[in-house]
């Protein structure tokens, strides 16, 4: 549980984090459309001596389909507080002091229906993390996820007495809050990114100017890894990353690193500093200014997977993340989607598409969309990298040896794009649409 709690502490020292504000009515509504739940937050969480704060809703691990939110309580004043974040870097004793100083009052886990609550459990045990089943309690259920509630024992004897006795009265509210949730599919904050393409003009650190195109033009997949001066979890991974880098010159890939903070000259001067201590030398470039109109970041670091045509592919990962980075852009390269172009007429929400009713759509009782990829002369395209999207999210599939690419997603609105076809076929740039319930959509490519 120690652990489990570490990893989230880590996480919410960089998440978005919402103040609960002082509420004049007996409850006010929360909506966190990233673990997709909304809150009815008694007034009692905005009047509190210590500190109540909650996360935006995170994603556990790299698209496996886990989602989070939780409430968490500060054992300290507002006063306290301000001045530990003042600190210009955490020591390890600072973070064992804000450690011992923080409560979870509780914690709302959403699993989408591709996986189940037994395989987050399990993932977390291979990070040597436990996840305890007899805190967890099913609460809802909405589009195929099902949502859990998990409160744990909280040791609040370090705290101080004040602090200790109103942990404990806000905790005894938690069921009441979670009994009466509203539960939706989690919105994904990165839809409108992927498939996007990246285009600025900018410096690297010392001055010198570079182009989107100079950056993204020279590898498969370059990692984009947002980070700025004064944020400690990005500086600690910044000896991973320069690691990370050596390994992936072999596969045509590399990283590069963005300043976000880098329009003050200090902290460009400080970066350099940092980037010499940690023994950086991959390419570092500043803040475009064009960089509000490109990037959705809610925290730091952010990393970006950016394709050799300078178009967003995959999900961004947020966080200090190490270990997730490799096997992201391994996955990217096996999938095709190295050297996708963006689909005409793809958008986060796949508006604008072709209905397909009468063009090789079929329902099926599989459970399951899938897509079946034929050449002119009705034999299986293998290796196509296929592109499906929700109002939400986009997935990435690749057909098998017999053209398939299958998808278990909820019955809904959901439009198809052919990303990728193998050589000898001619690229095929229709927006496809599938019907609302479950069926078989065949796409014949041409041969080149």
């Amino acid at each position: 549980m120690k652990k489990f709690i570490a990893l989230l502490l880590t996480l919410a020292l960089f998440a978005s984090l919402l103040a609960i504000p002082a509420m004049a009515e007996e409850t006010h509504s929360f909506d966190f459309p990233g673990v997709g739940v909304t809150l009815e937050i008694p007034q009692a969480y905005g009047e509190t001596i210590g500190i109540a704060n909650s996360t935006s809703g995170e994603e556990l691990g790299y698209n496996n389909g886990w989602y989070y939110m939780e409430v968490k309580y500060l054992a300290m004043t507002r006063d306290e507080y301000n001045d530990f974040m003042s600190m210009d870097e955490f020591t390890e004793e600072d973070i064992a002091v804000y450690q011992a100083s923080t409560g979870y009052l509780f914690m709302i886990l959403s699993v989408a229906p591709t996986t189940n609550i037994e395989e987050l459990i399990a993932y977390l045990e291979t990070l040597g993390m436990t996840l305890d089943k007899n805190y967890l309690t099913e609460i809802g259920q909405a589009d195929g996820y099902t949502f859990y509630q998990y409160i744990n024992e909280q040791d609040t004897s370090l705290f101080r007495p004040e602090f200790a006795e109103e942990f404990n009265a806000l905790q005894a509210m938690v069921p009441e809050i979670t009994a009466t949730a509203k539960f939706y599919a989690p919105v994904n904050p990165f839809a409108e990114m992927i498939g996007k393409p990246l285009s600025f003009t900018t410096t690297d650190i010392d001055g010198n100017p570079i182009t989107s195109e100079e950056l993204f033009g020279q590898h498969e997949i370059t990692m984009l890894n947002l980070w700025t001066s004064t944020c400690h979890f990005c500086i600690e991974e910044l000896p991973d990353l320069e690691e990370i880098n050596g390994r992936l010159a072999g596969k045509d890939c590399a990283i590069v690193g963005l300043l976000y903070d880098g329009f003050d000259p200090d902290a460009v001067a400080a970066a350099k500093e940092i980037m010499e201590s940690a023994g950086v030398t991959y390419t570092m470039i500043l803040t475009p200014e064009n960089a509000d109109d490109l990037f959705i970041v809610d925290g730091f670091p952010t990393s970006f997977f950016v394709n050799r045509e300078g178009v967003v592919v995959g999900e961004p990962v947020v966080g200090k993340m190490v270990d997730i980075y490799e096997p992201a852009i391994d996955s990217l390269l096996s999938a095709g989607t190295a050297d996708m172009e963006k689909p005409a007429g793809v958008t986060a929400r796949g508006v604008g598409g072709k209905s397909l009713a009468d063009k090789g759509v079929s329902s099926n009782d599989a459970g399951m969309y899938r897509i079946i990829v034929l050449d002119e002369k009705g034999s299986p395209v293998e290796k196509a990298a296929i592109q499906f999207c929700s109002e939400t999210e986009c997935m990435l599939g690749k057909t098998d040896a017999e053209g398939m690419a299958t998808f278990e997603v909820p019955e809904g609105s959901y439009t198809v794009h052919v990303l990728k076809v193998p050589e000898g076929y001619e690229k095929d740039s229709t927006e496809y649409t599938v019907p609302a319930t479950y069926s078989n959509l065949s796409i014949v490519l041409k041969l080149s």
